[in-house]
């Protein structure tokens, strides 16, 4: 998931090889991300309204692990903690 729009998210994903293994979502108006409360405003640096770099896993449909990263870390939100919570 990430605040961009479709055709980003579907040329990052070709550009990185995804295939059906990962599912790139596309927040283009950030409306899903504000809605988590997991905005980032950014727009003083000219880079308009982000997400916060977080972890998700749900279970048909129902948040089952969120993990949010604090400013300027990746030790929540990464591969190897994905697959612990899981």
């Amino acid at each position: 998931m990430a605040v961009n729009d479709a055709f980003v998210m579907g040329a990052w994903g070709k550009d990185l090889h995804v295939g059906k293994k990962v599912r790139m979502m596309a927040d283009g108006s950030g409306e899903f991300t504000k809605n988590l409360g997991l905005e980032l405003d950014l727009v003083a640096r000219g880079l308009g309204v982000r997400s916060q770099r977080y972890l998700m896993i749900l279970d048909n449909g129902v948040v089952k692990h969120l993990a949010v990263e604090a400013a300027g870390k990746f030790e929540v939100s990464d591969a190897a903690s994905a697959i612990k919570a899981l």
